[in-house]
């Protein structure tokens, strides 16, 4: 990654000048003046403070009121507040998925957007070392303490006030939110304290020379339940089965059993060999010609990544489309939880790059899914559509011959708005979509073409009024859209409402998961019609 020249004269070029000066917060009416210098030293700022909140100094200049980065500046004069950015200290902890390759990166893409420099010091445990942050001056602007054991340590770290932020390969669970509202901490579900950062799914390994190309659910927990123990049995060599989990306090194995094993009636058998790195399991199986494993998209390596086959024959792989959308059925967010008790600025700042459009590369280099939009054509869409028509399930030819020439020439967006279960209201990562697709709108990216909403239901009720339930979804985030872009940008910007009810699922209508997946309201666009 390239560094930028951070200089203080192109943040003043990009500060917000205030139409009146902001009201102080903990100072006296007589404003200290001090004077903000760039960290190489070669421009600055003197006026009086006004404000500074950890993060952003105000001051009144003869420029008028400005907002400056801190991070991007060094305070002085005698009166300058408590200087968070330089000698900060605190603790992320958790999932070993996030820990290991991507929060360092995420760390390192930080330092570099301010200009400066990260050492990675090692620790004495594996999956512990201290990222330390320093300034073009050698000064050390942050010591970041990363401790990834595992997404079950994560939310005891924030209990306990030994971390400012958790990473969790899974959400918080009820008894975790519990002992952090004993804790002092409010539920971070609520969308304040809980951030998806990146996508991920977890893939099914084999061998690269295995000839087997696919595995049902069942038959995959079978294999890690114990009961299919040959290659066999699921259409491979006459060879046993090698099978290979990581240990029992990573989120990867809490979601595996959540979405595979459960379901089934399995848990890991005891002769499965454990692993605590998703680096060394995926090795193992690529070195093994009877091997398998299951691990993280980014820890594939050498390994083979099968597709997997859902109870009603919907085959997915694990594409990065498929994973935005999450429609591939093994799909999982990763979370970073915040510790509003324990929360410098360099915390916070953290988080917020994380989750910028500077951190998407980075997320994607480090073999994860970002949250950066895809597009694909209608031709691209090819097998859902024969699966609707194949299917057992109840079909309208004219409404599948509207849907193909509503969507034609269209493109479809990564965007998948889905529904708390039992209620109207959007997931949380369909919210922070919402505000993503908003911002778009309000640039201009659409601007003279018309973005479609198309709205789909799972298979329950009536086939006929599954449709005007699926117009609803879609308009229902049409409204929220409309409130986070305001009504000058959808001026600008056609936005109009479709559905298709029950058409082209992406889930088994039979389970839970499959139901949830196919209550969704895509996102198409295309040129405008006369």
């Amino acid at each position: 990654m390239k560094k930028t020249m951070m200089r203080l004269a192109a943040t003043v070029a990009a500060v917000t000048c205030l139409a009146a000066s902001l009201p102080g917060a903990g100072f006296a009416q007589q404003r200290p003046v001090v004077t903000l210098k760039s960290l190489d030293g070669f421009t600055q700022l003197r006026g009086e403070l006004v404000d500074f909140d950890g993060s952003t100094y105000t001051i009144s200049t003869p420029l008028g009121t400005l907002q400056v980065d801190a991070l991007q500046v060094r305070c002085e004069g005698d009166q300058c507040p408590k200087d968070e950015m330089f000698g900060a200290a605190f603790a992320i902890a958790g999932s070993n998925t996030i820990g290991d390759a991507l929060m360092p990166a995420l760390i390192e893409g930080y330092a570099f957007s301010m200009d400066a420099d990260m050492e990675n010091e090692l620790g004495a445990v594996e999956n512990e070392s201290v990222l330390r942050i320093k300034s073009p001056d050698g000064r050390e602007m942050a010591a970041i303490d990363v401790k990834a054991h595992g997404s079950n340590n994560a939310f005891q770290a924030l209990s306990d006030n030994a971390a400012s932020i958790a990473m969790s390969s899974r959400v918080a669970r009820d008894a975790e939110v519990a002992a952090l509202a004993a804790a002092g901490i409010p539920d971070p579900r609520d969308g304040v304290g809980e951030h998806i950062v990146a996508l991920d799914a977890l893939t099914i390994v084999v061998h690269p020379d295995n000839p087997v190309q696919s595995l049902s659910t069942e038959d995959i927990a079978a294999i890690f339940g114990g009961d299919v123990t040959n290659w066999s049995e699921v259409g491979g060599p006459d060879m046993p089965i090698n099978v290979n989990a990581l240990g029992d306090d990573s989120g990867t194995m809490d979601t595996f059993n959540l979405l595979v094993l459960r379901p089934s009636g399995y848990a890991v058998a005891p002769s499965v060999r454990r692993f605590d790195d998703n680096s060394a399991l995926s090795d193992a199986v690529s070195s093994d010609p009877a091997g398998i494993g299951i691990t993280s998209l980014a820890y594939t390596r050498a390994a083979r990544v099968l597709a997997v086959r859902q109870e009603c024959g919907i085959v997915s792989s694990p594409t990065s489309f498929s994973i935005k959308t999450e429609e591939y059925p093994l799909v999982r967010r990763l979370y970073l939880y915040e510790n509003p008790k324990n929360l410098p600025a360099h915390a916070r700042n953290l988080i917020r790059f994380a989750q910028s459009d500077d951190a998407q590369p980075i997320i994607e280099e480090s073999g994860f899914v970002s949250l950066s939009t895809e597009s694909r054509k209608l031709a691209d869409e090819g097998e859902r559509i024969l699966y609707s028509i194949a299917s057992d399930e109840e079909f309208s030819l004219p409404l599948m011959r509207e849907m193909i020439a509503e969507l034609r020439d269209a493109q479809r967006l990564s965007f998948a708005f889905r529904f708390t279960p039992g209620s109207s209201r959007l997931d949380p990562k369909s919210l922070a979509d919402v505000k993503r697709l908003a911002e778009m709108i309000a640039r201009g990216e659409f601007a003279g073409r018309e973005v479609l909403l198309v709205g789909f239901t799972d298979a329950i009720g009536q086939f006929d009024l599954n449709r005007g339930l699926a117009v609803r979804r879609a308009q229902g985030v049409l409204d929220e859209i409309a409130l986070a872009a305001g009504p000058a940008a959808l001026a600008t910007t056609r936005v109009t409402v479709q559905g298709f009810g029950e058409l082209t699922p992406v889930g088994c209508n039979e389970t839970f998961q499959g139901r949830f997946a196919n209550r969704r309201v895509e996102v198409w666009v295309r040129d405008q019609r006369g």
